[in-house]
């Protein structure tokens, strides 16, 4: 009986620790956890065989149910390379009616800066994750979502009518990508892109940083990079 709690007390600390921390080696997890080598092996093993672990490139994660649009995208191996490679705080957004909730805040290794907090709900025209997602929406779609808006002002730089954000949904669903340039904060910018699946905008994937880390010369380029997150995240995942 105590080696069958062991064992569980275990495989849980292993889903808690990949929960956490997303995509992680064998050794990576034996060390943090103390364990040795052929006990994680053998615990890793068995939970993939339950469906609750996968294997990807040596990296094992949490397997999520595609069904569930509240996924765990903390877990996603692809997410930690973002804020990596920006060293800033990436954020995973879905839709809520008129606005757009934060469902994970995915925080850089070092100088970053949260500007959003976990589970905050922000009206779309404040946020370019919203406008990430609704702007990827059929334009019938569009048109019902934008008409609710109250149209609530961040700065003096927001969009405040119904055409002129409109026009914009069309400007970023020609160039791939909606950036928040001032119009939530005062020299903060924000980039952000569509997540799929089955072809449907289900999320959406942004950074968030000062001018410095964002600058306007480079925003093309950064976008491009985190288009091709995004679509690694679909393959993946979805």
């Amino acid at each position: 009986m105590a080696n069958s709690s062991s064992t569980l007390r275990n495989g849980l600390a292993i889903l808690a620790l990949l929960r956490k921390n997303g995509g992680l080696r064998l050794t990576e997890i034996s060390n943090q956890l103390i364990l040795n080598k052929s006990t994680v092996l053998r615990l890793l093993d068995t939970l993939m065989e339950l469906n609750y672990v996968k294997k990807i490139d040596k990296h094992y994660s949490i397997k999520h149910n595609n069904s569930d649009p509240y996924l765990n995208w903390i877990s996603i191996p692809v997410s930690k390379e973002i804020t990596n490679h920006f060293q800033t705080t990436a954020f995973i957004g879905i839709l809520r009616n008129e606005n757009v909730v934060i469902t994970q805040v995915l925080p850089a290794k070092k100088g970053f800066e949260e500007f959003k907090v976990l589970g905050n709900s922000t009206p779309i025209n404040l946020s370019a994750l919203g406008k990430g997602i609704v702007a990827f929406l059929s334009d019938e779609q569009q048109v019902n979502i934008v008409k609710k808006l109250t149209f609530d002002k961040g700065t003096k730089y927001t969009i405040t009518g119904q055409k002129t954000f409109l026009k914009n949904l069309k400007i970023t669903a020609q160039k791939g990508y909606a950036l928040d340039d001032e119009e939530s904060s005062i020299g903060i910018r924000c980039l952000a892109v569509p997540i799929y699946r089955n072809g449907q905008v289900i999320a959406s994937l942004g950074i968030s940083g000062s001018f410095e880390r964002l600058p306007r010369q480079k925003l093309q380029s950064i976008a491009k990079e985190l288009i091709k997150c995004s679509q690694q995240i679909t393959n993946e995942f979805f």
